[in-house]
């Protein structure tokens, strides 16, 4: 029955992401021909019939969604992703509580998922805790557009390894990279978009059901995960569908949402080490940060380049890490040149950082009333 599946693998180099485009304006015609060439691929693998309709369900309306935003019928467009994701989250697999989700491998490791949180300065500065968090709302004003949140409202994103937060940093040198560890409580619902071809392609371990909701979020990752080459804009419009997802899962009640890095070179390089948690920051009248700050247990950062400076006695401690319960490889890099995660500085990095987080100490844990 799934014999389809096994050709459809062979044609993993069409689907590869980020997909790279050169200017904006190219968005619209690139996101089309992925659908479409999506669509040829499995008519060409004598695929069934549901997953065919659902690529030319799913091109139509993102499309719509496009056109109106574009048009400025800002309400029409949220509206069709507004239903959508309502159909995209009837499935277990789709939306799940943190430690449930499939895209940190809980199918490999029970131990709860382990986070990390970054900000950068010019000078070496230790930032306490609550430093670390989410842009004060006093401070909305100079809340960029981001892939998942837009402007004036904060959103905090957290990186599953200290090499993924140093990747969507830009790469900043090691004075400026401050990385703190971070815990959540697993009260959070969040929708799942860490899925890739690859993912579909390995989920016939599946149910039926369950299979058909996995290529669902692969439709909806492959729509949020292009890249511009154009500098200098103020715009980005492969931004739109990924932020209309946002405040549709916001108005779901989810809590966040998940997504493979977009500045590895392939998703390949993203499974475990390279997954970026988004958790919306929910505005609260009268209060600085959000309550969702009330769930989350994080330690002042450490300056990278000063871990760099210690001494071997001072930098082998070794943590409890998810990581080296994984036994799937976890490569970084390109295929010319990749590398094991666990022969990196960022790998021992994340065992200092988790060495000293201590959940229990009410300090380190944000509480406004």
């Amino acid at each position: 029955m799934c014999d389809w599946i096994d050709r459809f693998w062979e044609k993993h180099n069409l689907f590869y992401t980020p997909i790279i485009i050169s200017k904006d304006n190219e968005y619209r015609g690139a996101l089309k021909e992925i659908f479409q060439k999506l669509e040829d691929a499995l008519i060409e693998v004598n695929a069934e019939d549901h997953y065919v309709e659902e690529v030319k369900k799913y091109r139509s309306v993102l499309l719509f969604a496009v056109d109106q935003y574009y048009c400025g019928y800002i309400f029409e467009a949220q509206h069709q992703m507004d239903e959508l994701i309502l159909e995209v989250c009837d499935s277990r697999l789709a939306v799940s509580h943190i430690n449930n989700s499939i895209s940190f491998c809980t199918y490999l490791c029970e131990q709860d998922v382990q986070f990390f949180r970054a900000r950068c300065n010019e000078k070496i500065t230790d930032y306490k805790g609550k430093e670390m968090l989410h842009i004060p709302f006093s401070k909305r004003s100079i809340v960029k557009s981001e892939r998942f949140s837009i402007l004036g409202l904060p959103c905090l994103y957290l990186g599953t390894s200290s090499y993924v937060c140093w990747m969507e940093m830009g790469r900043p040198a090691d004075h400026m990279f401050n990385v703190s560890p971070v815990t959540l409580d697993n009260t959070q619902q969040i929708l799942n978009l860490a899925v890739n071809f690859r993912d579909f392609c390995w989920s016939k371990k599946y149910s039926d059901v369950n299979r058909k909701s996995i290529f669902k979020l692969f439709l909806l990752s492959l729509a949020t995960s292009f890249k511009v080459k154009e500098s200098n804009r103020v715009f980005k419009s492969e931004y739109i569908i990924s932020q209309l997802v946002m405040l549709a899962c916001m108005k779901k009640g989810l809590s966040g949402l998940t997504y493979y890095s977009k500045q590895v070179e392939n998703d390949i390089f993203a499974y475990s080490i390279g997954v970026n948690l988004a958790l919306f920051a929910l505005y609260s009248p009268e209060k600085e940060l959000s309550d969702i700050c009330n769930h989350i247990s994080i330690s002042d950062s450490f300056n990278y380049s000063m871990y760099k400076q210690l001494t071997v006695p001072q930098t082998f401690r070794r943590a409890n890490l998810r990581i080296d319960k994984i036994g799937n490889a976890q490569n970084i890099g390109s295929y010319d040149r990749q590398y094991p995660y666990k022969e990196t500085e960022f790998y021992l990095f994340d065992h200092y950082l988790y060495a000293y987080l201590k959940p229990d100490e009410a300090s380190n844990v944000y509480q406004e009333n």
